[in-house]
């Protein structure tokens, strides 16, 4: 079938600087909070995926994370979707509801429009000792110069193997699925001949994705295995076209020689943020880098250069 000329396929790539970066709400490793770090940390990106990104707590004067970073970054659009939604309203001496939702979630922002993006919070665990909280990750497909991508902000949980597992099963499953389920709609515009949702064609899926965020898992770990492969003994990395491949490899870095979370309060160094991409955009990968200079975070930020 025709292509809509809004998002024409074409064979030329583009060089992309992809970044993703848990932020830890601002939290510096000075425990100050200060978005234009994050903002400095990010110069020059294409496309950004954030995790622990929030609205309306206490600890930040209850300020909205999302409003201070688009100001920061004024020429990149965003979404924005939280993995949990709570009351953090108040009552004025009138009467008068101020209504506030406090959020915790994920960001994507890119120099194009982001065409649609969909929400999932993710299997979650009941806990009795420890404290958890939901996950989530956050798709968003980008109208990118060489065509429409599909890129995800991944927060897996920070309890357990375990329940990371299962969020990995999870997004495998919606992985497999991506174009038999279809973007945010699907179908003729006209319906019934009523056209008030005729608003733009039928959005693109693209099957191939990338997957950035912060997966609390190390390298070799079974969440990392659950998502790469394992190496086999004859045949070594094995890569299979309903997995992904990790960036950092694919650019000729040792899998191991790597940290994006610095050594502090006692805990050792120790690498749980990741870029992985489609089989088909492994080889794409120019290189890959961690940004340790940057102080915004108690993460650091993974860079990714590709041609896409």
């Amino acid at each position: 079938p025709p292509r809509s000329t809004l998002f024409p396929y074409t064979t030329l790539f583009r060089s992309m600087k992809l970044v993703g970066y848990n932020i830890q709400y601002t939290k510096g490793r000075d425990g100050r909070y200060v978005p234009a770090r994050i903002a400095e940390a990010l110069d020059g990106a294409d496309i950004i995926a954030l995790q622990e990104v929030e609205r309306n707590w206490p600890r930040t004067a209850m300020a909205d994370q999302t409003a201070d970073l688009a100001a920061l970054l004024p020429d990149y659009y965003w979404v924005y979707c939280p993995a949990f939604d709570m009351d953090a309203s108040e009552a004025a001496a009138d009467g008068t509801v101020v209504n506030r939702r406090r959020q915790f979630g994920n960001m994507l922002l890119a120099r194009w429009p982001i065409i649609w993006s969909r929400n999932y919070v993710l299997p979650k665990l009941a806990t009795v000792a420890q404290f958890n909280m939901d996950a989530s990750a956050l798709e968003g497909v980008i109208d990118a110069p060489g065509g429409p991508l599909r890129v995800w902000s991944i927060h897996l949980s920070a309890v357990s193997s375990r329940e990371r597992l299962l969020q990995i099963e999870y997004l495998l499953d919606l992985h497999g699925r991506a174009t038999t389920t279809g973007a945010a709609w699907t179908g003729p515009r006209e319906v019934r001949g009523d056209d008030s949702w005729a608003v733009g064609d039928t959005p693109p899926m693209p099957r191939d994705a990338i997957w950035m965020g912060d997966f609390n898992s190390t390298p070799g770990s079974a969440e990392y295995t659950a998502i790469a492969g394992a190496d086999d003994a004859h045949y070594g990395h094995v890569a299979h076209v309903d997995r992904f491949a990790d960036s950092w490899t694919a650019a000729g870095n040792g899998r191991d020689d790597r940290a994006s979370r610095p050594s502090s309060d006692g805990r050792d160094a120790t690498h749980l943020d990741y870029c992985f991409v489609s089989p088909c955009f492994a080889s794409r990968v120019r290189s890959s880098h961690i940004d340790r200079d940057a102080v915004g975070s108690d993460h650091q930020p993974v860079w990714v250069d590709i041609d896409i």
